[in-house]
């Protein structure tokens, strides 16, 4: 049986002054469906970044590949567990934060803001987006347009990974190296569309590269 490590990401809800980290459940209802183990992972933040690293990367290392989903804060620790991550050649799925983590960790010092409110809905799709036919998205998804849902208010606008889908307002969408295993993000939420096609086909492919 495979197993699955998640970052647990910091939150912006507290309790009693202590931070909160996590992920929304549909993550772990949509992975229900497949034949895996799951291990959550947290980020410590102990004054010595070297330390909890390696504390870190003793858990990934139990892992066939990792998660990096959704969340409200990045860290100078997240940057160096990506880069960690592509040296392993890790299977590695980044979702909405987690691409953007992605993104930033290979030159890209921004996160835009966007104006308006057509990538923050909470509708169940939300807008297209158009894949590159020479990407690994496309030989996943088979299609060069499908709909998606959206729930983010910033974007990386590039990146030295290759950018492999658009939204119709020219928002990257999805980035990877296909020279990896599995070494891609996408800025939606699969997740969240549990009987939607595409997203089991995602889905599917990352654990069957594992």
């Amino acid at each position: 049986m495979k197993r699955i490590g998640i970052i647990l990401n910091r939150w912006k809800a507290s309790y009693k002054d202590y931070p909160l980290y996590g992920f929304k459940t549909d993550l772990i209802e949509f992975l229900r469906k497949y034949d895996i183990n799951v291990l959550a992972i947290p980020i410590l933040f102990e004054n010595d970044i070297n330390s909890e690293f390696k504390a870190i990367k003793d858990v990934i290392d139990l892992c066939d590949g990792i998660i990096i989903p959704g969340g409200a804060y990045i860290h100078d620790i997240d940057y160096e567990i990506v880069k960690y991550l592509y040296k392993e050649n890790k299977p590695t799925l980044g979702i909405c934060l987690g691409m953007q983590i992605m993104g930033k960790t290979f030159n890209n010092k921004v996160r835009n803001e966007i104006e308006g409110n057509n990538h923050n809905k909470t509708d169940k799709y939300v807008h297209n987006i158009y894949i590159k036919k020479d990407s690994k998205l496309y030989e996943i998804i088979k299609e060069e347009t499908i709909k998606v849902n959206s729930r983010h208010k910033r974007y990386i606008p590039y990146t030295n990974l290759d950018i492999s889908a658009y939204s119709e307002d020219n928002i990257p969408e999805a980035i990877e190296d296909k020279s990896k295993r599995f070494f891609l993000g996408v800025q939606w939420h699969p997740e969240s569309l549990i009987d939607d096609t595409y997203s089991d086909r995602l889905f599917s492919a990352f654990i069957q590269s594992l």
